[in-house]
Parts: C-alpha cells; sequence; structure tokens
C-alpha cells in the first residue's frame, strides 16, 4: 500500500478543522441566543385571552383548535338538530344532577342517622363501664367486709379457746 506525498493531504486537513470549528461556532452561539430569547419570552409573555367557547376551551387544553363556524354558514336541518340533541343533553345532566342531589341527601341522612347510632353506642358503652365500675367497688367492699368480720371471727373463736368467756361472749353476735 502506497501513501500519498505528505503536501497532497495538508491543504485539505486545516480546511476541514476550519469549517468544523466555524459550524461549531455558529451552533453554539445560535443555541445560546436561542435560550436566552426563550427565558426572556417565558418572563415577558403575556397571558392569553381566555376562549368563550367551552368547546374551543376544551379543545384547546387537549391541545387542538376549533373554530366555530357562525349559524348563518351552517345547515339549517343540522343546526336543528344538533340544537335537539344539545337539549336531550341537558336534559340528561339535569336528571343525573337531580339524582346526585338526591343521592347525596340520602348520604347525609344516613351519615347523620349512623352518628347517632355511634353516640347512642358510646353513650351507653360508658353507663355500662361506670355500672360495671360501681359493682366492682361494691365487690371490694363487700370482699373488704367479709376479711375484717372473718378476722374478727377468728379471733373471738381463738379468745373462746383460750378460756376468755368476756371476749368471746362480745365476739357472739344475736340472733336474727
Amino acid at each position: 500500500m502506497t501513501r500519498p506525498p505528505s503536501s497532497q493531504t495538508r491543504p485539505a486537513r486545516p480546511l476541514a478543522a476550519l469549517m468544523l470549528t466555524t459550524t461549531l461556532a455558529f451552533s453554539l452561539a445560535a443555541g445560546s441566543a436561542y435560550a436566552q430569547s426563550q427565558s426572556q419570552g417565558q418572563s415577558q409573555t403575556r397571558p392569553q385571552p381566555a376562549p368563550k367557547d367551552p368547546v374551543a376551551e376544551m379543545l384547546l387544553s387537549k391541545g387542538e383548535r376549533y373554530h366555530r363556524a357562525p349559524d348563518s354558514a351552517q345547515d339549517p336541518d343540522e343546526l336543528r338538530q344538533t340544537q335537539a340533541l344539545n337539549a336531550e343533553i341537558v336534559a340528561q345532566n339535569d336528571l343525573a344532577e337531580n339524582e346526585d342531589r338526591a343521592n347525596q341527601a340520602a348520604q347525609a341522612e344516613a351519615q347523620r342517622r349512623w352518628q347517632a347510632e355511634v353516640e347512642q353506642t358510646e353513650a351507653q358503652a360508658r353507663a355500662d363501664r361506670e355500672r360495671h365500675e360501681a359493682d366492682l367497688r361494691a365487690a371490694d367492699e363487700a370482699q373488704a367486709r367479709y376479711e375484717r368480720d372473718m378476722a374478727d371471727w377468728r379471733a373471738t373463736a381463738a379468745a373462746c379457746q383460750r378460756g376468755d368467756t368476756a371476749r368471746c361472749n362480745a365476739g357472739r353476735k344475736t340472733p336474727n
């Protein structure tokens, strides 16, 4: 394989390098200028007027554009049919809205009844708890009384076994 003389390859390389450098410089400058214009444009943009047509507004939110033709430019039969369909849709929407209101009222009533039942259940639970605690106190008092009486009986029985008749006679209870 033979190699071309060095004098033939040298002129092409500086030209290509110069073109590459120039292209990169222009690209960087253009990109920088574009970025600056975008950042300035975003800070100075004015709010666009809101469309007056709800259909246009909905389509714009989806990225589409809608231009409604004036009624005079539309077919009268098609206009009547459209108006009838729109009236039917409005009636269905009204019916659905009335059903929603009735459902909400029923839900509110059910919620009120449930809340009243919860409050009643909580009040009953409090009363049951208080009654249980009173029963526990009464049982503790009865147990303490029993233990005192048993202690007194054991002391009296022991006195009687020792022959202490005064204590033995004092500890006897009269029958009812």
